[in-house]
């Protein structure tokens, strides 16, 4: 009798050995998947969020370099004239940097308002905001000569009248002969970055009796300063 060798039966392993094989390429395609979607996620969001640390400005940062008067941009004219013609015997002082000073203009029995206007302009990066109008004196009315036909003899009556206003955008400091008002309580008017900004200055009276000459007008030094917005 022949004797037949038993061996152990073989699992049949094949099937499972493919489906780990097959488990295995799936987790490692998903984590490919996950791995270029986060790369493509990290790009968009590093070009959105581009910092530049030299671009940085702190709260209240004082804009001195940046923010200051044109150089050799202010004129003087009778308010009422529309073609803005100079005014003869007037000065419409300097500005420069952070003031304008100078300011010098007669007052007639036909005009009693002057309006001067220079130009401020914003080199920095960014828009600042209007914090301070200074005024350093208060005005000076006189007879624009000691004696002469010109010369007003009433300035008695027309100085008390007199007064001056600046107007930066939609702020506005106002002063007399006996009051200087330096506004520190601006917060509207904005200057945008690498533009200009028009500041005006109008003196006037308004005595309902005209001058019977001429009347001089000296204005002080009016400043301004800006911060961040």
């Amino acid at each position: 009798m022949a004797y037949m060798m038993k061996f152990p039966r073989q699992k049949k392993v094949g099937g499972e050995i493919m489906e780990k094989n097959n488990g295995k390429i799936v987790a490692v395609v998903a984590l490919v998947v996950a791995v270029v979607s986060l790369s493509v996620g990290f790009a968009a969001f590093a070009a959105t969020l581009t910092i530049d640390s030299n671009a940085t400005v702190k709260a209240n940062d004082e804009f001195s370099p940046n923010v200051n008067y044109v150089q050799g941009s202010p004129k003087c004219y009778y308010t009422d004239d529309n073609t803005k013609t100079a005014i003869t015997g007037a000065s419409a002082g300097t500005a420069s940097g952070k003031t304008w000073t100078g300011v010098s203009v007669p007052l007639t029995t036909d005009h009693k308002s002057v309006t001067c206007e220079a130009q401020i302009l914003n080199e920095s990066a960014y828009v600042a905001k209007l914090n301070k109008i200074s005024i350093s004196e208060v005005l000076s009315c006189a007879s624009v000569v000691a004696s002469g036909d010109d010369a007003a003899t009433n300035v008695s009556t027309i100085c008390p009248t007199v007064s001056a206003k600046v107007d930066v955008g939609s702020d506005t400091a106002t002063f007399t002969s006996t009051n200087k008002a330096d506004v520190t309580s601006v917060s509207s008017t904005i200057a945008a970055n690498n533009g200009n900004q028009m500041v005006y200055l109008t003196i006037a009276y308004t005595s309902t009796v005209a001058a019977d000459g001429d009347i001089k007008i000296t204005v002080p030094t009016i400043s301004l300063l800006y911060k961040t917005a």
